[in-house]
């Protein structure tokens, strides 16, 4: 019996610690993702880790190269398998967070591997991370990319009224540029330009004034 119960106590210790190393040799992997160190990437690959293995939070390996701006590595994943569009449990995707983090080469790179900007889906996109960011470039290439530049969250909300709201006037600017309604409400009635005017943003609300 002593026997026996030795047995398992052993076993159950050597079953945390082969536990407790997954773990470590995990966040390792992550750490090398965080840190753009694609050539370590590439052998924890080779040593069997899935490409699309997620973290604690439920971001891939992808969306984490993704929101750290980690190019190289982004390429070697996808390379291994990764999938582009995959969402983490609060339903961010690479690109989204890629445009808000303001990583203009993930983002080029994430659209011409052909990336979902969201065009058909009604709720937070890629292009609307980027507007409450106030990153004009992504902004306009997601447009390029055919983002629609009207498209409204849940509630109602468009792009064009998070950067009203942001103060973000050079995103205003592309997205009038890009034909963007300055009309729309939202469930509550608000427009950009009343956005832009509670927000004390009075040089976007005289933009939009002009557009109204």
């Amino acid at each position: 019996m002593i026997y026996r119960t030795v047995n398992k106590v052993l076993f159950l210790l050597i079953l945390v610690s082969n536990i407790s190393l997954a773990d470590g040799f995990m966040d390792d992997f992550f750490m090398s993702i965080t840190l753009g160190d694609a050539g370590a990437i590439r052998q924890f690959l080779a040593r069997g880790v899935d490409a699309n293995v997620m973290d604690a939070n439920g971001n891939t390996a992808l969306i984490v190269a993704a929101r750290e701006g980690q190019n190289t590595v982004l390429l070697t994943l996808h390379k291994h398998g990764a999938k582009l569009n995959t969402k983490n449990q609060f339903g961010e995707s690479a690109l989204m967070l890629a445009a808000l983090n303001g990583h203009t080469g993930v983002v080029n790179t994430l659209l011409g591997l052909g990336a979902d900007t969201g065009a058909n889906h009604r709720g937070w996109t890629p292009m609307m991370y980027a507007a409450f960011s106030g990153h004009s470039e992504i902004v306009q290439n997601l447009l390029r990319a055919r983002s629609d530049v009207n498209g409204a969250t849940a509630n109602g909300t468009t792009a064009l009224m998070l950067a009203s709201k942001g103060g973000h006037i050079e995103v205003v600017k592309v997205l009038l540029k890009y034909r963007a309604n300055t009309g729309i409400k939202n469930e509550n009635g608000a427009t950009a330009w009343s956005w832009a005017m509670e927000s004390g943003n009075t040089d976007i609300a005289s933009l939009l004034q002009g557009k109204r």
